[in-house]
């Protein structure tokens, strides 16, 4: 039994005896065919010394000692970069303020919030009204400009050869006669010009806005019409001093309030019956007379026949436009006009493009027969007289309602002047500034003395 012990053992040293030597024959066919070898045997003999003749080889693995008595596993590891980690001084309080996994944490509830796979239009009808209504908007512009393109198309169609007829130039250009000038989508207006009794004719087609959506559903609560407006220009010698006015009812008011010299020479408003005209109308007249004579037997019947496309004839020497606002008055009377002003109805929504514009054509005879009676008649002697007097009386009225506003600019111009000619009397010399200043004292003196007169009494 001791034999086999010893046998044994024999055996057990010879083996440890070859695996420490093993790795260094291992090493040694490495080196063989590794170009660095020269290198690597340095540090295989370096190790070598390093550990010692019959010295265990480094533990090529970590070393675990497990102690029975307790549960807790302890690694210990010589080149473990982490082992700060489990210095129990790096983190001093850490395990007290840590949380205790025995306590019942908070439990977190979440909402299952349903996912939409598909979208709803029901999400988008903010949008869909603001498309809907770019869309209506674009559509109206585009039908509301071809209608109105085509009113004016068909007003020159119908019209043209009665203008001319009676003028040399019908539009602005000369080599395109008839062409018209656009204002704007809804307004055209046309220069005519080379004809008696007047120095020109401006026509306005003023059409409704049917280009814009907006101004369309106003005027469903609103009724608005397509108008021709009619300026003619007249010369001195093309008429006489007078202002009258004939216009429907409220067109009349409107006129009176807003245009200056029916508000100043025509105060009195009659009804227009009492002159022969539909009771629609309203007379507005600084001379009864001349409102007779051009207003006419036949001119009355005309309008009375075509009363519905009239809205107003408005005859005036001292026309000067709308009435000046406070705060645009100014010291010299308005720079005033012969004018000859008829607004016409176009009645192309009721009765359609082409015959509105043809039912206008009787109105412009009408304007041209005016226009003819203007230039012939003569004011009687009282008469002009009567008109010559109403406009001393309002020029002295406004001379006397501008006569502070007068005085204020005139003492304006008094200081600005002295003021210049004191700085050229600095600049010269001081004696004659001494002498200046002198002067303007005394006048200062006087001016403050109050006035005296002197009386000589003789002795008797």
């Amino acid at each position: 039994m001791k034999f086999w012990l010893l046998v044994s053992q024999i055996f057990l040293v010879l083996g440890f005896l070859i695996l420490s030597v093993s790795p260094s024959l291992d090493d040694a066919s490495l080196l063989q065919d590794n170009e660095f070898a020269e290198f690597e045997q340095f540090d295989s003999e370096d190790d070598s010394q390093e550990i010692g003749v019959g010295s265990q080889p480094p533990p090529l693995y970590n070393i675990i000692t497990v102690d029975e008595s307790e549960d807790d596993i302890l690694v210990e590891d010589e080149d473990n970069e982490f082992e700060h980690f489990q210095d129990p001084e790096e983190f001093e309080g850490f395990t007290e303020d840590a949380p205790n996994p025995a306590q019942e944490q908070p439990k977190i509830t979440i909402t299952k919030v349903p996912i939409m796979m598909r979208a709803r239009w029901e999400a988008y009808w903010a949008e869909g009204l603001l498309v809907l209504g770019l869309v209506a908007y674009a559509a109206t512009f585009l039908i509301g400009r071809s209608k109105n393109t085509s009113i004016v198309a068909a007003f020159t169609h119908f019209h043209k050869p009665l203008l001319d007829d009676n003028f040399t130039l019908v539009g602005e250009e000369v080599g395109e006669p008839g062409v018209w000038r656009k204002e704007a989508e809804h307004c055209y207006t046309m220069w005519c010009s080379g004809r008696t009794c007047c120095e020109g004719m401006l026509l306005t087609l003023k059409l409704i806005k049917r280009q814009d959506l907006v101004h369309l559903a106003i005027g469903l609560v609103r009724l608005t019409v397509d108008t021709l407006i009619i300026r003619v220009e007249l010369g001195k010698d093309d008429m006489d001093a007078f202002v009258t006015c004939v216009a429907v009812k409220k067109t009349a008011i409107k006129l009176q309030k807003e245009m200056a010299d029916l508000s100043v020479f025509c105060g009195e408003k009659r009804p227009g019956d009492k002159c022969g005209l539909p009771e629609s109308f309203s007379v507005l007249s600084e001379i009864g007379e001349a409102t007779q004579a051009i207003f006419d037997q036949r001119v009355c019947a005309a309008i009375e026949k075509f009363g519905h496309l009239i809205d107003y004839i408005h005859i005036s020497d001292q026309y000067s436009g709308p009435k000046q606002t406070e705060e645009t008055s100014s010291t010299k009377l308005p720079e005033c006009q012969r004018v000859l002003l008829m607004g016409v109805t176009l009645p192309c929504v009721v009765a359609g493009i082409d015959k509105g514009c043809e039912a206008v054509a009787p109105v412009l005879t009408l304007l041209f027969y005016m226009m003819e009676k203007l230039k012939r008649f003569r004011l009687s002697k009282e008469a002009a007289t009567k008109s010559e007097r109403n406009r001393q009386k309002v020029e002295e009225a406004f001379l006397r309602s501008t006569h502070a506003a007068r005085q204020q600019l005139a003492a304006q111009r008094r200081e600005d002047k002295r003021r210049v000619e004191k700085d050229r009397i600095l600049a010269e010399d001081p004696e004659k500034q001494r002498r200046w200043e002198r002067k303007e004292q005394k006048r200062q003196l006087k001016k403050k003395t109050p006035k005296m007169k002197q009386l000589k009494v003789k002795a008797l």
